[in-house]
């Protein structure tokens, strides 16, 4: 059984006053699991309805929505479970499925009297439906209501992320948190942990973090099989592409997905929607932008953009048509590279670029840790640098540098100290923790599952 954070969040989500719930994520990455798992240790009994799989179940939200209406439709689907108050949670199940579902949740936490959990894989998207020819929605031609903004809390939940990884193979709290006072103090972490956990990291970009292959990877060490789980995942990814989109949305969207590879194997790994179809159109982006944005809503894409400047706030300074596109999850990255990319990675060919993998590695951890990654790039002058990553660590603005290769020639990163609101910069490269003369902070590429350890310590009030 894979030990999975959110297990914490929903424990503090049930523990202090709330409304209801909606977890995101992209499909498969465990929602429906842990939310199950968390029901059973956590209530006395829990009713389920996935609104996909179970289309009668859809009826129940068909009448009024008002609490009592719905809690007596209920009844007739799970006679067998007392849905009380406090004692019961309703879950309810890929709720993307069914506008009115929606729209239920709002009467639920005015109500106040129950605890419910709503999941979905396509929360970030638009989906269009309509109705069948039995009067339940589907997806296709209507455009979806509104969610009921005010009414609900939201989760979002991601594939495993590094640390939780490890938990699956074995390290212990102990080592981890020995580990996190290393990068906490910046001091060197040690030959017999830079080995373990450099293997793990390894491991960790061929099998990704989908649950699935983690758990086949765990017992069995088959990296064979777990390529065979990621071609099946990413199949599952392009099913879905043709299903939740219509028409030539369906051929654009899928376009878009399949050069997400090629396009960060460039040595600019700034997203082109040109290099999409091969056309070079200078009407490219007016034609895939919207089918970018639907990739990145279903969670397969971390979508990095540029900045204008490095300076705070970020966000103020994003450049939002100009970005580069990472896989959310690095194994299936490596699993549409293909097999002599993953040997070469295995064996750590000097002569195979793994720029564009270790990149979506670290891409991945700084979403999965909570971090907006944005980038920045100029092109002429004494100033002239790139950095491929930037974010607010804690209250401190933090320059980024990943190093896949053994060269530590790092020019931008050091004229990034000239930047008056950079305060740390950071470099991820193959080497122990260290501080260089010029205060640039090193180390080594595992630690970005860990990046939160290098937040300065602050003892002000939570916001």
């Amino acid at each position: 059984m894979l030990r999975r954070k959110i297990t914490e969040s929903l424990s503090e989500w049930k523990g202090r006053k709330h409304k209801c719930l909606l977890v995101k994520g992209q499909r498969q990455v465990g929602k429906t699991y842990s939310i199950e798992q968390f029901a059973s240790e956590n209530y006395e009994n829990y009713v389920e309805y996935n609104l996909s799989s179970d289309k009668s179940a859809r009826r129940i939200f068909d009448g009024d929505l008002d609490v009592d209406s719905i809690i007596s439709a209920m009844g007739l689907f799970s006679p067998d479970v007392d849905i009380k108050p406090g004692s019961t949670l309703i879950f309810i199940d890929e709720i993307q499925d069914y506008p009115r579902a929606k729209e239920a949740l709002k009467s639920f936490t005015k109500d106040g009297r129950y605890d419910v959990i709503a999941s979905g894989s396509m929360l970030g998207v638009s989906i269009p439906h309509d109705k069948d020819e039995e009067g339940s929605w589907k997806a296709e031609d209507q455009e979806e209501p509104l969610e009921p903004s005010g009414y609900v809390e939201y989760m979002t939940m991601y594939a495993l992320d590094f640390e939780e990884f490890c938990w699956a193979n074995g390290v212990s709290e102990e080592h981890i948190s020995e580990l996190r006072d290393c990068i906490r103090s910046r001091r060197s972490i040690g030959p017999a942990f830079m080995e373990r956990f450099n293997q793990l990291y390894r491991d960790f970009m061929l099998v990704g973090g989908m649950p699935e292959a983690v758990q086949t990877f765990v017992d069995t060490k088959d990296y064979a099989l777990v390529g065979k789980i990621q071609s099946d995942l990413l199949e599952s990814c392009r099913k879905d592409i043709n299903r939740y989109n219509k028409g030539m949305d369906r051929i654009k969207t899928l376009e878009c997905f399949e050069s997400i590879p090629s396009q960060l194997a460039q040595s600019n790994k700034k997203f082109m929607f040109s290099k999409v179809d091969g056309g070079g159109s200078r009407n490219s982006a007016a034609k895939y932008k919207g089918n970018l944005s639907w990739i990145e809503g279903a969670g397969y894409g971390n979508m990095v953009r540029s900045l204008r400047s490095v300076s705070v706030p970020l966000r103020g300074n994003e450049v939002r048509d100009q970005f580069k596109v990472y896989l959310s999850d690095t194994g299936m990255l490596m699993e549409m590279y293909g097999k002599a990319a993953k040997q070469s990675l295995y064996s750590d060919d000097i002569s195979y670029n793994k720029g564009a993998v270790v990149e979506n590695f670290v891409a991945e951890c700084l979403m999965k840790s909570g971090y907006i990654p944005r980038y920045y790039r100029k092109n002429n002058g004494p100033m002239m640098m790139e950095l491929d990553f930037v974010i607010e660590l804690g209250s401190e603005l933090a320059v980024i540098e990943v190093k896949s290769g053994k060269d530590r020639d790092a020019p931008s990163i050091s004229k990034a100290g000239k930047i008056a609101d950079v305060k740390r910069r950071i470099s991820f490269e193959k080497t122990d923790v260290f501080v260089s003369d010029d205060g640039i902070e090193h180390y080594p590429l595992f630690t970005a599952g860990f990046i939160d350890a290098m937040e300065k310590e602050y003892d002000g009030p939570v916001f």
